[in-house]
């Protein structure tokens, strides 16, 4: 028969502490220690998830099922989660508050990116402009046109949707993306969702973003570098902002 000692006892305190704040918060085990102890203290967390088998998010909220499945859907080859938990507690306007950062076309423009190649900051977008914009009750429906350097212009079709408690963003581009005049991303290949949801007293704060393309060479460090980091740099900078 072993003996309990000191130690192991709190050994074993400690990883029941983990699972108890693990399984109140809706993630799979997907989630490290560590990514879950960032995500506990309240820092954004960015995963490059790389697979939808990897994804962390696990909920029974039907409407933010029915988000994820776009991704899904999609099955990327590329793929990266930006996650956040915060308190209900003095964030009664999160909802409004993120509303009003991701309908502001425009402002897209001013988002920092941090250029791995070049080894310095500039725009995300060198310019965003609503065609259209259209509400129905709680749901929109804008297209733009977001001009991204090397890439050029991205067809760009967003839908909103928000209530009390939910906010759901889908941004899919509508045309062929080309790097160095080579087709690299078909249309509705490359898709950002945001989700922000309350959940067992606490604000879920969930950006996921893929890019469906070929895993070759080529394309795989570029792809990496120009969309999956700027889909990281929009999610991370919309969070930090709230």
């Amino acid at each position: 028969m072993k003996i309990l000692t000191k130690k192991n006892y709190f050994c074993l305190a400690f990883l029941l502490f983990t699972a108890q704040n693990f399984f109140t918060l809706p993630f799979n085990d997907k989630l490290s220690s560590e990514e879950l102890s960032k995500i506990e203290e309240g820092q954004v967390l960015i995963r490059k998830t790389g697979s939808i088998k990897k994804i962390c998010l696990e909920t029974k909220n039907q409407a933010v099922i029915e988000a994820l499945k776009s991704i899904i859907d999609l099955d990327p080859a590329y793929l990266a989660e930006v996650i956040q938990v915060r308190p209900v507690e003095n964030n009664d306007d999160i909802i409004q508050k993120t509303h009003g950062i991701l309908v502001d076309i425009p402002s897209y423009v001013g988002i920092p990116y941090w250029s791995e190649r070049h080894e310095r900051y500039f725009d995300l977008y060198a310019s965003a402009k609503v065609v259209s914009q259209e509400k129905k009750g709680d749901s929109e429906h804008i297209s733009a046109i977001l001009e991204m350097s090397p890439i050029g212009n991205i067809d760009t079709d967003i839908l909103i949707y928000r209530s009390e408690d939910l906010l759901l963003y889908t941004n899919t581009n509508l045309n062929d993306l080309e790097y160095g005049k080579i087709k690299c991303i078909s249309k509705k290949n490359m898709k950002s969702v945001i989700i922000v949801f309350k959940e067992d007293g606490k604000w879920i704060l969930y950006g996921i973003g893929g890019v469906e393309a070929p895993k070759i060479l080529f394309f795989k460090n570029r792809i990496e570098v120009s969309f999956m980091n700027r889909i990281k740099t929009f999610c991370n900078f919309v969070f930090e902002k709230l």
